[in-house]
């Protein structure tokens, strides 16, 4: 599975305006709703932020992967949004978090879910601080899923 196969122009949201946690997460699900990608935005918030406080989704390097199982979509859903001023997301390396990918999976099956996380985690793992920067740098969502096809590419090589 790859990235730029679940993430189309429409599930980009290029310039995250909030701060906190809390306001990222409510600022991605009102995105989400708002682009189609999923009917209930609240219930998404909820979902997600109930699993932030588990434990952070953030990964060093600047990259948040917050994600929850939702029964009402059928099939992986995927958004990125960035910031490009950078939030405080509890990394594991305390440095601001710029790149948010939401993943939201049907419960069933349960195997569809890590799929997608390890595809993020993939694209994530090489070429961190290129990818982050490149990223930040983009200025339409045309550009951001060129970017990420281009990472995905490289990776393979």
């Amino acid at each position: 599975m790859q990235i730029n196969s679940l993430l189309s122009p429409e599930a980009v949201l290029i310039d995250l305006k909030a701060t906190t946690v809390e306001g990222v997460l409510e600022e991605i699900s009102k995105f989400m709703g708002e682009a189609g990608i999923i009917n209930n935005w609240k219930k998404l918030y909820e979902r997600l932020l109930a699993r932030e406080k588990l434990g952070s989704t953030a990964l060093p390097g600047g990259i948040a992967v917050p994600h929850c199982k939702l029964e009402e979509v059928k099939e992986p859903k995927l958004s990125l949004a960035i910031s490009r001023q950078g939030v405080d997301f509890n990394s594991p390396d305390g440095k601001l978090t710029h790149l948010f990918f939401t993943a939201v999976s049907p419960p069933n099956p349960p195997n569809l879910h890590l799929q997608v996380l390890a595809a993020i985690a993939r694209l994530a793992r090489k070429g961190k601080k290129r990818l982050v920067d490149r990223l930040i740098s983009a200025t339409t969502p045309e550009e951001v899923i060129k970017i990420i096809q281009d990472e995905e590419f490289r990776d393979e090589s």
